[in-house]
């Protein structure tokens, strides 16, 4: 058809996308082309699960434990068998099925999805696929991109992704495909370079090329004078870094217009996806998004490549050894940015300006210290020096939080050390869990270190970088979530009805739903639907805290008033909004500027700004926030219930949900000013000793505040003390906080035990406090820092 042949078309230009993006655009393309095949359902409703199947949905209506299934695989099959008519017989279904445990364990079960839905008349194979999807969001979350590649392929035929996913040929492109007046943009992600794919294809074609770095006053006068040259001889241009002077790109743009370039002309751009890049020049050019290849074997071919030989094999004859440990230290350091927030707490632009001053550095320190030598004892190399400059100024520079420098400094100390030299160093130990070691490759000449480099596998498993395994499962997950909240964005005001052929069409294999001939657009009645729910979710009020003269003298009861009062406005006003939006959707209210802004957050899953009162994390939909801002209510209600009854003293022993709270930090400072006052101390004398108990029923004595709902990531506890695990995350009991007052042996207490950083939630962008805990014997610091253990005190909002 003319529209596949479109779609067809649009995807072998898909290489403007990011790889994370290919896919959200692919299954729209998939909406669009089910819309007009008579021959095949719409599956909207499917498509609305898919997006919004977690609408209105709280603990509360939780269905009883499935043995062999977690609370997340619980609630997504109640939510499927209570939505979708198709599953509703999915429990059954789930008992009968002695092989679904085994399943649910493999490796890729997007290939095998088991039928758990019911079929009154034979499925298409779209209406399968889709069904397969749904099943793979409700059981294994983390195969949701996969299983969506598998939609796309079905809908839209194998060679529609394989052709999204081939290798540019950037040459023929170049050659064939444009002219001399469009400018090429290579985009790439911070911290990579492209403009050596371009002086790689001028040597290749033999094409003579200018290259300017942008960023500069002469920059730009060099850069005008070389186009208006290149433009009569067609030799080719290529600027750098221009996304640092987005205001000049928009006088380029101009300028292009009104060249008329040799047919040979080339003008070749490498930027940074930046948001200030003028959209006039990406529609004038051709764009192409450059992505460093995985791995840290690309990683360290791409280092090798980058210093030159003679370069490293100047003598000492050590230094090359050297050479290979910053390399190895730099893949390290780079490719754990693929697993952020666990790799790293946030992105660092660790670049390869990094590794330049890094060699700087090493070959001043090594020529200082040898001093014209031929050989360097490893006891002799300055290794202090050099950890000191990398983990402080060089690489440390950057980092901004205490745990990423502390887990910097662990894997320098690891690598520079004179053991590094002996033949059977670790760079790797207890690889995958077992006893297996990346031993150092023998030899001191770079030709030895490329070809065991050579021989390493494309991929490497997140152990590698001394994480566990299950890494890899934690990011796919949240890749998924994002698709779905990507997918939520493009939902459009517009209405959908609008395409002629989407419901008019009597030769459809479905119907359309009911509510297609109340003459409301699509949009709306979905956000009718929505807000009703949500409406019905929430609270109706949260009756504030009575003060008396008494009351107001606690700390504890201070903090709760103010979360009180602060969460009944806010609910307030959610509750005005989404009556509001109901009235409008019914027609029954004229909407103002406000209210058109807000429909538009609405119907695309994007929190309103007059909501976001607390901090949540960024991508965080509409409805994770409603669902979640409804379970913070009911515990403030719990509170106004304990006080009203018992006064301010109820309070103090109560377990709360330290998560969610809307201001968790200053209720940890309220405990510390409660102790603090009735012991008649100082604030500063007081330390945090935090006791994670064995069971969810623990006694709170007079210096203790119980607090649940906290998750430990990346380890479990026993007995109070921590051991690494498989596991990838693991719920705590009721934890304690306890403040006691410093002494001289506290100190010495605390010396053996692991300090662990208590993050609001799995985004790890905002730091509450930080606990020291026990580690069980036989565990090793530095494995904990590697692994990103620590506590999050919720990860109901991603």
């Amino acid at each position: 058809s003319v529209q596949h042949s479109s779609s067809y078309s649009l995807i072998t230009h898909i290489e403007q996308l990011p790889g994370d993006d290919r896919l959200t655009l692919a299954l729209l393309l998939c909406r669009i082309h089910l819309k007009g095949v008579p021959s095949e359902p719409s599956l909207d409703q499917e498509f609305q699960f898919f997006l919004r199947g977690k609408e209105g949905v709280t603990t509360a209506d939780r269905a009883a434990p499935i043995e062999g299934l977690t609370q997340e695989q619980v609630d997504a099959v109640l939510r499927l068998s209570t939505r979708m008519p198709t599953f509703k017989g999915l429990m059954k279904k789930i008992d009968e099925m002695p092989e679904f445990g085994a399943w649910l364990q493999q490796g890729t079960p997007e290939q095998a999805v088991p039928r758990l839905w019911q079929e009154e008349k034979p499925l298409t194979a779209v209406q399968t696929s889709m069904y397969q999807l749904l099943v793979i969001q409700a059981f294994r979350p983390d195969r949701v991109i996969a299983a969506g590649h598998l939609f796309v392929s079905t809908v839209l035929g194998e060679n529609f992704t394989q052709s999204a996913e081939r290798e540019l040929d950037l040459a023929d492109i170049v050659e064939t495909e444009i002219s001399a007046g469009v400018p090429v943009l290579l985009c790439s992600v911070p911290g990579f370079d492209a403009s050596s794919r371009v002086d790689d294809l001028a040597a290749e074609k033999s094409k003579q090329i200018a290259s300017i770095a942008i960023g500069s006053a002469e920059g730009f006068n060099q850069a005008d004078s070389v186009i208006n040259v290149a433009v009569r001889s067609g030799r080719w241009v290529l600027l750098k870094n221009v996304h640092l002077a987005p205001h000049w790109l928009v006088q380029l743009e101009k300028k292009l217009h009104s060249l008329q370039p040799h047919a040979n002309f080339r003008l070749f751009l490498t930027m940074e996806i930046n948001p200030k890049l003028p959209v006039n020049l990406l529609r004038a050019g051709r764009i192409f998004v450059v992505e460093p290849p995985p791995g840290i074997r690309a990683n360290l071919l791409r280092t090798f490549s980058t210093v030159p030989a003679s370069r490293m094999m100047k003598a000492p004859s050590e230094r090359a050894r050297l050479y290979f440990l910053l390399a190895w230290f730099h893949a390290i350091v780079q490719e754990r940015l693929r697993y952020v927030p666990l790799g790293w707490a946030k992105y660092y632009e660790f670049n390869e300006s990094d590794l330049r001053v890094a060699c700087d550095t090493l070959d001043t320190w090594i020529e200082a210290t040898a001093m014209g030598r031929t050989n360097l004892p490893p006891e002799k190399v300055p290794w202090d020096a050099l950890v000191t400059l990398l983990s402080q100024s060089i690489y440390g520079g950057k980092i901004d939080n205490d745990f990423d420098q502390r887990l910097l400094l662990s894997f320098l100390s690891k690598l520079f050390t004179p053991r590094s030299f002996e033949t059977d160093f670790a760079l790797v130990a207890n690889l995958d869990g077992s006893s297996r070691h990346i031993t150092m490759p023998d030899g001191t000449r770079r030709d030895h270190f490329l070809h065991w480099i050579e021989n390493l596998a494309d991929r490497q498993t997140p152990s590698w970088l001394g994480l566990p395994n299950n890494a890899e499962k934690v990011l796919l997950t949240t890749r998924g979530t994002d698709l779905v909240s990507k997918l939520l964005k493009m939902q459009q005001l517009e209405d959908e009805d609008e395409l002629a052929y989407s419901s008019e069409d009597s030769t459809r294999l479905d119907t359309p739903a009911d509510g297609a001939v109340d003459g409301r657009p699509a949009w709306m009645r979905t956000l009718h639907n929505s807000a009703t729910a949500w409406l019905d979710l929430l609270p109706k009020n949260l009756q504030t805290l009575r003060r008396t003269v008494e009351n107001i003298k606690d700390p504890l009861y201070r903090y709760f008033e103010r979360e009180v009062n602060s969460g009944a406005r806010l609910l307030r006003d959610v509750i005005h909004d989404l009556e509001d939006v109901v009235a409008i959707c019914q027609g029954e209210k004229k909407q103002t500027n406000y209210h058109r802004s807000m429909l538009s957050d609405l119907v695309k899953g994007i929190l309103p700004g007059s909501w976001r009162r607390y901090t949540v994390p960024r991508g965080c939909t509409v409805i994770q926030w409603v669902t979640d801002f409804s379970q913070r209510v009911k515990q403030l209600q719990t509170v106004s219930q304990l006080v009203s009854q018992g006064g301010a003293k109820e309070i103090k022993t109560m377990a709360v949900w330290l998560g969610g709270l809307l201001n968790p930090e200053a209720y940890v400072t309220a405990t510390r000013q409660c102790i603090a006052q009735a012991n008649s101390w100082s604030l500063e004398e007081l330390i945090l000793d935090v006791t994670i108990t064995d069971s969810n029923e623990a006694n709170v004595d007079e210096c203790s505040f119980g607090v649940i709902g906290l998750k430990l990531q990346g380890a479990q506890c026993r007995n109070n003390q921590l051991l690494l695990t498989s596991t990838i995350m693991m719920d705590l009991p009721v934890t304690l906080l306890r403040w006691t007052r410093a002494s001289p042996g506290t100190e010495v207490a605390r010396q053996g035990k692991l300090s662990l950083p208590v993050y609001l939630n799995s985004t790890r962008t905002e730091l509450l406090f930080t606990v020291d805990l026990n580690i069980a014997p036989g565990q090793d610091h530095h494995s904990f820092y590697e692994r990103g253990v620590a506590v999050l005190t919720s990860t109901a909002l991603n």
